[in-house]
């Protein structure tokens, strides 16, 4: 087979075996958790898949590593050991380490290191056997994995009646014996026989690690008798580099997982075959529709036959919808493979924090768009690690404040409207709203928090470089977490709100559309030009009189809108839209929200709705500041996409100036 021909099955083996190494995990974790036995085989048949595949495809390294995982399972399979807690955080590791070996695969890097290493042997005195470092060890001191022993009697040693096979049977003693005979002539008598003369010899191979001296000694009482060669023979063992004097590094799952979801990005999609066979029937409905409506090419259309034409187009827009949604669908998956990541993170937080975490997922089977959902990982981990760290507090503090040992973090997807929500809650401490206050004050935030409502304070941790841990630890306290949290998900087109209440504990919201190739919107105009207002991110659009406008320092604009004053941001101004309507009360005041701030968008007036196919304005042209992309309207010409999220940073920058 040629080497591109191996590069594809070995990448679709190596998706197939990080499937399997999920399905490794989530049932160590439900081990860990007090699961059934049935898990056990379960993990056995997913290494062993693992196993025979790195073998077929080219990864002897990776076949030997988790040969020795499966050879530990099976000694548990097999009810030589009781899995405890132990075991379980050994093949833990050996998951992760597997992981890091695929990612060096598709780098193209060795595949062996210093973890690999390490955990090898950590397998092998396990199951209580010698690492391979101690077996070249033993063999420096005169040890062989197979001894050959040659032994030919004299005739007088036979004449005396001493009996070989007594030595045959002490040999057995040393190890496992594979024993043959040497006939040579044999005479009627055995009084023919010279005293020097040797007629009958045995050829013994004997596996193990006896010493040569224990051989030897086997055979003194025969001293002088017989003639004797022992000979050791190597066998080749697997190439292991010597077990570390200190605890095996250990391979970190933040990076591994890092490096699987990049290389994510460009990996396949598996898509069930009742979708397929959708898009077959739509497919062949469109077929037809085309076919009726050809009828209609080339000659005059009666008006016995528009009915029909009109017929025809409308039966085109359905199958053409029914078409879309259906392709929307292929690229719909479910959220669970963001939130299977989780399980083994609690743990491994909580157990490292002192804490105890019970974690609850919810709505597992809510789909979204493959390209939303490789991108909200990143935030959602930045709010299960804070949950933990800040939330949850430790079981001795939820005691002295009437709670149990164990705190709860939940994460729950469901569909709302066109969207998907995102909820990350604890029932944890809740946020301190004094430490806010105090932080955000000595950091020149605010000069206080009088008149502040707990959800505007709450919305200072959004802040960049804001945090309220007194120790910087590798969890949190660099203050670089919540910000990076809003904006990524204001890059996807979302919004993230917070509630919490001190000592109750707290809830994340994430608001995400469903995805991102196709967007609803409403169509605004300004001046000669077109504009994609994203439906997700608008509040309300009012019509305002002249003096309900006011101007402010520095040239900015403000509007109050239900008690409270908002930023005017003219579309017209930001980009330089000629023709374009001046007057308030002649245009539309258009209130959206973006990064928590809600802000309006002064155009001539709003068109109407419509599904925008997203086109990426930086692919074909470049970056444009405040827009997200571009569509192609009904009647060819091409529409901007507002980002929502980019106008209000442009307008906090233009405030700060």
């Amino acid at each position: 087979m040629s080497k591109a021909g191996l590069a594809q099955f070995q990448q679709v083996f190596i998706e197939e075996s990080l499937e399997g190494l999920d399905t490794m995990e989530s049932s160590l974790l439900a081990l860990d958790n007090g699961g059934d036995g049935e898990l056990v085989h379960t993990i056995f048949r997913a290494a062993h898949s693992i196993k025979g595949g790195a073998a077929t495809f080219g990864f002897p390294e990776m076949s030997s590593f988790t040969h020795d995982a499966e050879s530990l399972l099976d000694e548990v399979r097999g009810g030589k050991r009781v899995i405890d807690s132990v075991i379980i955080e050994l093949l833990l590791r050996a998951v992760d380490c597997l992981r890091g070996m695929f990612a060096r695969a598709q780098a193209g890097q060795p595949l062996n290191d210093a973890v690999s290493d390490g955990l090898r042997a950590e397998l092998a005195t396990a199951m209580g056997r010698a690492p391979v470092a101690e077996v070249k060890a033993r063999r420096a001191e005169d040890h062989g994995d197979v001894w050959v022993i040659r032994f030919r009697p004299h005739a007088g040693m036979l004449a005396g009646g001493n009996d070989p096979l007594r030595l045959i049977r002490e040999l057995t003693g040393l190890g496992e014996l594979t024993v043959a005979a040497e006939l040579d002539k044999l005479p009627a008598t055995l009084a023919a026989l010279e005293p020097t003369e040797c007629h009958l010899g045995w050829i013994i191979e004997l596996k193990g690690l006896a010493k040569r001296a224990d051989i030897s000694a086997v055979f003194d009482w025969v001293e002088g008798e017989c003639d004797l060669t022992i000979e050791a023979k190597h066998v080749p063992a697997p190439e292991a580099a010597p077990a570390p004097a200190a605890a095996a590094p250990v391979a970190d799952v933040g990076a591994v997982r890092a490096q699987r979801e990049s290389s994510a990005e460009s990996s396949s999609v598996r898509v069930s075959i009742d979708k397929i066979d959708g898009l077959i029937n739509l497919v062949g409905e469109l077929v037809i529709t085309q076919s009726m409506l050809d009828t209609f090419r080339g000659g005059e259309i009666d008006p016995a036959r528009l009915a029909m034409l009109e017929q025809g187009l409308a039966q085109l827009g359905r199958h053409t919808r029914e078409l879309q949604e259906s392709v929307m669908g292929i690229r719909m998956l479910p959220i669970a493979s963001v939130f299977n990541r989780f399980p083994r993170m609690v743990r491994d937080i909580s157990q490292k924090l002192g804490k105890q975490v019970k974690l609850e997922l919810v709505g597992e089977q809510t789909e979204l768009d493959k390209t939303v959902l490789e991108k909200i990982g990143d935030p959602m981990v930045h709010l299960v690690r804070n949950a933990i760290d800040h939330g949850l507090e430790t079981p001795d503090k939820r005691r002295a404040s009437g709670k149990g040992d164990t705190g709860t973090l939940k994460l729950q997807a469901s569909h709302r409207g066109g969207n998907i929500v995102v909820e990350v809650s604890d029932d944890g401490a809740g946020l301190n709203r004094d430490a806010i206050v105090n932080k955000a004050i000595q950091r020149g935030i605010i000069a206080s928090a009088e008149g502040m409502t707990d959800d505007q304070v709450a919305e200072l941790i959004f802040q960049p470089g804001f945090s309220t841990a007194a120790v910087t630890t590798d969890l949190s306290g660099r203050g670089v977490g919540m910000d990076v949290v809003r904006r990524n998900v204001s890059d996807l087109g979302g919004t993230v709100t917070i509630r919490s209440t001190q000592g109750k504990g707290s809830t994340f919201t994430i608001i995400l559309p469903l995805t991102l190739a196709i967007i609803d919107g409403l169509t605004a105009a300004v001046g000669e030009e077109r504009y994609i207002v994203p439906l997700v991110s608008i509040v309300e659009s009012v019509q305002l009189r002249a003096e309900a406008v006011r101007s402010v320092a520095g040239g900015g604009e403000l509007f109050r809108f239900r008690n409270e004053y908002l930023p005017v941001i003219r579309l017209h101004d930001v980009f330089n839209c000629d023709s374009a309507v001046q007057a308030i009360d002649e245009g539309l005041m258009v209130v959206v929200e973006g990064d928590g701030t809600r802000v309006g968008l002064f155009v001539d007036g709003l068109i109407g709705q419509q599904q925008a196919v997203v086109k990426s304005l930086e692919a074909n042209y470049r970056r444009v500041q405040g827009v997200s992309g571009a569509t192609i309207l009904a009647d060819g010409s091409v529409a901007l996409i507002v980002d929502i999220a980019g106008l209000v940073r442009m307008q906090g920058r233009r405030k700060a100036a």
